[in-house]
């Protein structure tokens, strides 16, 4: 079946739809009464909807989904650019929160936001693992901690260039500096059949970190999960992954107990122009 069609009586002609198709899998002619899906576009097509979203009249079906099966862009509810730009660069990592839970609400409403990051060949192939509360929590960072112990027995290079055994001292005296106590954690996985698994799962989390910055809430990327998730099983196993998943990113998400009144100063770009 082809996954893309045209509706005549709604189609200008205009050749937008052929224009935007990342794969070139839409030809229009000159003398062409229609754009037209080429014989390829079955089995090649990843239903990104670049034509759907595109088309003025909204003539394009994609997989049977047209025009009103989509949100209306309100681009006047889009900030401008120095609003951007004040939301990237006053965001930071937070590391002390209130002891007040995040409303189940705010973590769908993020996740929902999530669900737009692209990602490699329109796989959406991202998944999540969200836990809150310490009696979820605590069991995933002694288990990051375990990891920890066995890195430092080994003498691993690693263990010694970040100190872990003072986080393992740390949290052995009750504190926790996997975690910073946060209220909920949040786990991105994807499988490594996904052409882009990586990147997919690391862009889809920095859509919720600036999301979650927006709705005044913090974050903090989590490199000890991170890196425990991919040599420590009971980790995985704990964490409930789909099979063929691997962990890619990892950020805990609470209330921040401070505020933060100025941007410090950072350093000069870093860049090489052709």
């Amino acid at each position: 079946m082809v996954p893309v069609k045209i509706d005549p009586e709604l189609c200008n002609q205009d050749g937008i739809c052929a224009a935007v198709c990342p794969r070139k899998l839409i030809e229009f002619n000159p003398g062409d009464p229609l754009p037209r899906p080429i014989p390829e576009a079955e089995e090649m097509c990843i239903r990104c909807g670049h034509c759907l979203a595109a088309c003025p009249t909204g003539a394009v079906t994609v997989d049977g989904r047209g025009a009103a099966d989509c949100d209306p862009l309100q681009r006047e509810l889009l900030p401008g650019p120095e609003a951007v730009d004040l939301l990237l660069r006053a965001r930071r990592s937070i590391r002390v929160f209130k002891d007040k839970p995040v409303e189940r609400e705010l973590l769908e409403r993020l996740l929902e936001t999530c669900r737009h990051a692209p990602t490699g060949s329109n796989s959406q192939s991202v998944h999540w693992v969200v836990a809150s509360g310490r009696e979820r929590m605590d069991p995933l960072a002694g288990l990051v901690v375990d990891w920890m112990r066995r890195a430092v027995e080994e003498g691993r290079e690693l263990a010694v260039r970040m100190k872990l055994a003072k986080v393992v001292q740390a949290w052995e005296g009750g504190q926790d500096r996997i975690f910073r106590g946060a209220p909920a954690v949040v786990v991105t996985s994807a499988p490594g059949t996904a052409s882009l698994p990586r990147e997919d799962c690391v862009i889809a989390l920095t859509y919720l970190d600036l999301a979650a910055f927006s709705l005044g809430l913090g974050t903090c990327w989590l490199g000890y999960l991170m890196l425990a998730g991919k040599d420590h099983p009971p980790l995985k196993q704990a964490l409930g992954l789909p099979p063929g998943h691997e962990i890619h990113g990892a950020m805990v998400i609470g209330h921040p107990r401070y505020r933060y009144l100025r941007l410090p100063p950072r350093e000069g770009v870093k860049v090489t122009w052709l």
